[in-house]
């Protein structure tokens, strides 16, 4: 890849790169929104397994057994999980769309109450998807991350319903189903297959190749996701321009809050960069599918309800990629010169 000033020419594009394929998907969603559905039935879950896949391949076998037996990494993970971030969320979201949006006559009380618990829903369950994907990408260590995803795949059975209960007052039942179809999709089968490419091919000389190709890959993954992602739910964008941004500042302060809580507490308890990135991101990413579920099945009368949790995950991404770039700056001062030509180099 040609250098600009010794920064990777992806490096400098790939802002803009992104930016491009939101407008694509905002512009295919208000053209043809007739495919909506298929697009996100099957769109979705195709980029993000190749959003996945190349990340799984760095993992050992080895690494990943010792990660889910590390009972004080993961404990410090769950208290912030689930004893810290839904409370967080829910504080700062009744903060802005009460005491800021809703006192200033930007919102009304009704269609602020819905908000707020839509955000509720955003906040209260833990991604077990991309979450991999954001690690990988600043760095982290993505043994630890695999092992939090299959931890959170099974406590937030029980513990979303409970959180949901308790800040907005609203009982809700969780399939399981709905958990398993995501634990499959997006850990079990992007997880066996970086195996099997590791192991089949991880002694060939071309190996090394095949991970540049894999990351490439990985990167169009990425683009070709935002886009089916705002071709779907893009249509609350367009719609509800105004309560776009006023979540949008509710989701970059808790996301910002979330992953630095959890980064500087795992500092705080001696971990490394790598372990402490890993923590970062499980703590602030949102299970956004799980979201838009409970919020259709469970508050569909609830127009607003419904729009916020759709509004998520089109804000999440470009808000996790902002704090990547946060990482990786703050790898480079952590880890020295040599990371800092890794990452020129990338």
């Amino acid at each position: 890849m040609r250098k600009v000033k010794g920064i990777g020419l992806r490096t400098i594009l790939f802002p803009l790169f992104v930016v491009s394929a939101i407008v694509l998907g905002l512009f295919l969603g208000a053209h043809i929104p007739s495919i909506t559905r298929p697009i996100s039935t099957y769109g979705i879950p195709f980029g993000i397994f190749f959003m996945i896949y190349p990340a799984m391949t760095k993992i050992r076998l080895k690494e990943l057994e010792k990660s889910l037996k590390d009972i004080k990494t993961i404990g410090l993970m769950v208290f912030l999980n689930y004893a810290i971030a839904p409370f967080l969320v829910a504080g700062l979201a009744y903060f802005f769309i009460f005491l800021v949006f809703c006192h200033f006559g930007l919102l009304s009380i009704a269609v602020s109450t819905q908000v707020f618990v839509g955000i509720v829903l955003l906040g209260v369950a833990p991604c077990i998807a991309m979450v991999m994907f954001w690690t990988n990408l600043a760095h982290g260590n993505m043994s630890k991350a695999v092992s939090f995803v299959a931890w959170n795949s099974v406590i937030q059975i029980a513990t979303t319903p409970l959180l949901i209960y308790v800040l907005a007052r609203t009982s809700v039942v969780i399939s399981p189903f709905i958990i398993l179809e995501s634990v499959l999709l997006y850990l079990a089968l992007p997880l066996l297959s970086g195996l099997a490419t590791r192991r089949i091919l991880q002694n060939k000389q071309y190996f090394s190749k095949i991970l540049n190709t894999l990351g490439s890959i990985q990167t169009l993954a990425l683009l070709f996701t935002i886009v089916v992602i705002f071709w779907s739910e893009g249509s609350g964008i367009l719609t509800y321009p105004s309560l776009v941004w006023m979540v949008g500042i509710v989701m970059l302060t808790f996301y910002f809050l979330l992953f630095h809580t959890g980064y500087f507490a795992a500092r705080r308890a001696r971990y490394d960069y790598p372990d402490s990135t890993a923590i970062g991101f499980t703590v602030s990413a949102r299970d956004f599918e799980v979201s838009i579920a409970i919020a259709v099945a469970a508050f569909s009368s609830y127009h607003y309800v419904i729009v916020t949790t759709a509004i998520g995950p089109l804000l999440e991404i470009p808000l996790m990629l902002f704090l990547v770039w946060i990482q990786t700056k703050r790898e480079i001062k952590v880890s020295g010169p040599s990371v800092r030509t890794a990452v020129i180099a990338k």
